[in-house]
């Protein structure tokens, strides 16, 4: 299937726009013809024209509405393409507008939810495609559309979390640097042309914060290109997999740190997880889409081991033990859940447990960054006012010595 951008004029002559899924651009055209349009303009639609039109990004809070609200029609008993239609003239976002009448267009075309989410990657995630379809088929698509809101829900507010915990330390960070380097630039060269001009030697710490000063005013170009070539060549370190392997282990084993990732990873993958279970996803389907739940390839690994061990018949708990990733206390939950067949249930409870542990670690977290940074840019702005310091006494002194 194609994607088509199309223009066409309704029954009352007013201009319309959209996207239509066929199979070449003459049954594109047939099928909106068909629906009365007369069509202007119709052609392959490139990935560019959607990816940058002026319909900006997509937020949180529209998708989460977005679930809610075709939850709640298809409830009242209204058919999915006219809820889907009612839904159309009520989205303030422009993008979430086209993703919409592409559902529709696609729908029109005989495909299902499910199957018309899958032609917009982009867009949706494999977890809420599979979980829709496993609705379509049980017959539960408004109560899945539900645990989708819910758990998009719950990832964004544990990403507004993380954001609000550091964000106080990365902006006292930038406003540190700033301070600093407007000292090393402009101020520290003043004094230093004074002291030069007075006869006063520099001392080392002068010298060092002149030299520094220098560099920066005469290569700055060189030096954004550097930082900027530094930035761009970790990144794209970091894609190598054996490089991206040990950082990720890395980033584990720091004290505060690690344990608060660790959180992070087990409370995002227990709630998916849970949700797909109580929506009727299998539970081997469940775990093969869990894998690709995560950034860090230590639980990606543990994922895969896990989906391999009860692809085979083993315990979910017992790979997840054997792994020494996952901390005790999920384990054990999870070793119950099974044992009492009520995996979803403890798999939730583990969730909402860690979220409130993540909560915690990022308030510690912040406890000991925020005095371990301001020791630091302490110490460099005290080495900064030394060197501003030490030309001074001793002008001081050969002022004194003069007068004798």
């Amino acid at each position: 299937m194609t994607t088509f951008a199309y223009q066409v004029r309704d029954k009352n002559g007013k201009r319309l726009k959209g996207f239509v899924e066929a199979i070449s651009e003459k049954t594109a055209a047939d099928h909106l013809a068909q629906q009365g349009f007369l069509v202007t303009q119709i052609k392959t639609r490139s990935k560019s024209s959607f990816l940058f039109s002026p319909s900006g990004k997509i937020s949180s809070d529209d998708f989460t509405m977005f679930y809610v609200q075709l939850s709640n029609l298809l409830e009242s008993g209204i058919t999915l393409l006219s809820a889907l239609q009612t839904m159309l003239g009520q989205i303030d976002s422009k993008r979430l507008n086209h993703v919409v009448q592409r559902l529709i267009s696609s729908i029109q075309s005989g495909s299902s939810l499910s199957e018309a989410m899958e032609q917009q990657p982009d867009v949706f995630q494999t977890l809420y495609q599979n979980m829709i379809r496993v609705g379509e088929t049980s017959g539960n698509l408004s109560q899945n559309l539900q645990f989708i809101a819910e758990l998009h829900e719950s990832r964004s507010e544990l990403n507004h979390k993380i954001f609000t915990s550091l964000a106080y330390p990365v902006v006292l960070m930038i406003a540190s640097v700033a301070v600093i380097l407007f000292m090393i630039v402009w101020i520290i060269p003043t004094f230093a042309e004074i002291f030069t001009k007075a006869g006063v030697p520099l001392p080392l710490p002068t010298q060092i914060i002149y030299n520094i000063s220098q560099f920066v005013k005469s290569y700055p170009l060189l030096l954004t290109l550097f930082l900027g070539l530094f930035f761009v060549g970790a990144k794209l370190v970091l894609k190598v997999p054996d490089v991206k392997y040990k950082w990720d282990k890395f980033l584990l084993s720091l004290p505060y740190f690690g344990p608060l990732v660790k959180r992070i990873e087990i409370s995002r993958w227990t709630r998916a997880v849970a949700l797909m279970l109580s929506s009727g996803v299998p539970i081997l389907k469940t775990l093969e889409i869990s894998k690709r739940l995560t950034q860090n390839l230590l639980f990606e690994e543990c994922y895969g081991r896990a989906y391999t061990s009860v692809q085979g018949g083993g315990k979910l708990a017992d790979t997840l033990r054997n792994n020494h990733i996952f901390f005790n206390d999920a384990v054990q939950m999870i070793a119950t859940g099974e044992n009492s067949g009520t995996l979803d249930k403890m798999l939730y409870k583990i969730a909402t447990y860690y979220d409130q542990l993540v909560t915690r670690n990022l308030k510690r977290l912040t406890g000991v960054i925020e005095p371990v940074f301001v020791v630091g840019m302490g110490l460099v702005v005290g080495f900064i006012m030394l060197s501003v310091l030490l030309p001074i006494f001793d002008m001081i002194s050969l002022v004194g010595n003069a007068g004798k």
